[in-house]
């Protein structure tokens, strides 16, 4: 028999034809869900306040019931979506009248060792239809992600760069009627292969300041903060104008200084991590880090609800029922992929 592919939660090989793991019956195929489902399905929903359909007067993209005037719920209010290796929620949280921030998940095993990826982006609130940013960013960031290519030239930070890039020209083509800006949102992504089993490769992507975070309990592979954001604080810390606290408490402190869409410049932050130990990846906006800013508070939150390499979607449920309790001021949305590093046989 030959095994050609490997188990995206426990790393066993499988052969091609496998549907499910021998080791822990994970599923064995392309799978890819995210935020646009939801909304597409929260279109067809009558309205929540006066029960007339959204299809009224022709108006499907519409921010308003047209019969009764009151804002529609486009099905994106909370989203959880599991695929078993990694899992995410996406919450509007207590204050935004509507959920700006997207996700997109998708595992490729077939043919390959392992593939899995997500993507999660923030729409900026104060442009033109930022929720519509971030769902098409999420979407076809992912598409290239999990897109098949067998060149041995094109590495995984090639092609998270082509996800970037991608996810900036389809933004990029959005409308922008009125005056406020066009549309825009951060990103950050993952890219996780097994190049051989149990000896994972992370390749982490991002624009903005939507994070990735390495969560561990261990010395081999200390829990951390992976990205740095693209913002005016992040910049004044670095150039050593002001110290973290002062630049946080300033009113420009998440002024994004790069973004995906039309006017931004500037390359996105991209790095590979190969850990040595055990852990989980956790990918989030703005809405869970500002309430649990550091690995450590994160780490002790999403670990107790993995275990054994499941339990990704406990874990992102937990986070995101902290920053709810915490104020739940912005849209939430957080990822997580556990992961599982074995040492060499």
């Amino acid at each position: 028999m030959i095994m050609s592919q490997f188990c995206p939660r426990c790393a066993e090989p499988a052969a091609t034809a496998d549907q499910f793991c021998e080791g822990c019956g994970a599923a064995l195929r392309v799978n890819r869900s995210g935020t646009v489902a939801a909304a597409a399905a929260g279109t067809q929903r009558p309205c929540h306040g006066c029960g007339q359909p959204f299809a009224t007067q022709g108006r499907l993209d519409g921010e308003y019931c047209p019969c009764c005037g009151l804002h529609r719920r486009d099905g994106t209010d909370h989203i959880e979506i599991d695929l078993g290796a990694l899992a995410g929620v996406s919450d509007r949280g207590h204050v935004h009248v509507r959920n700006e921030d997207a996700m997109a998940l998708g595992q490729r095993v077939a043919g390959k060792p392992a593939t899995l990826a997500a993507v999660v982006c923030d729409g900026v609130s104060t442009v033109h239809t930022p929720e519509l940013a971030s769902r098409a960013a999420a979407e076809i960031a992912l598409d290239i992600l999990l897109e098949a290519d067998n060149a041995p030239e094109h590495t995984a930070e090639d092609r998270a760069h082509a996800a970037v890039a991608a996810a900036d020209r389809t933004v990029a083509r959005l409308p922008a009627p009125g005056r406020r800006g066009a549309p825009c949102c951060t990103l950050v992504s993952a890219l996780v292969n097994w190049p051989e089993p149990g000896r994972p490769e992370i390749t982490v992507a991002w624009v903005g300041d939507s994070r990735a975070y390495w969560l561990a309990g261990t010395e081999a592979e200390p829990a951390r903060l992976l990205t740095r954001d693209h913002s005016w604080a992040a910049e004044m810390v670095t150039a050593g104008v002001l110290d973290t606290a002062t630049a946080m408490a300033d009113a420009r402190a998440h002024a994004i200084t790069q973004w995906v869409g039309a006017g931004s410049a500037g390359e996105p932050g991209v790095l590979t991590l190969r850990p040595a130990g055990s852990g989980a990846l956790m990918l989030c906006s703005d809405g869970l880090w500002n309430y649990l800013p550091g690995s450590a508070e994160l780490a002790a939150v999403a670990l107790p609800m993995i275990e054994h390499g499941t339990g990704a979607l406990k874990a992102a449920a937990a986070l995101t029922a902290v920053a709810l309790e915490r104020g739940g001021r912005d849209n939430i949305t957080v990822v997580v992929i556990p992961i599982t590093v074995r040492s060499p046989s």
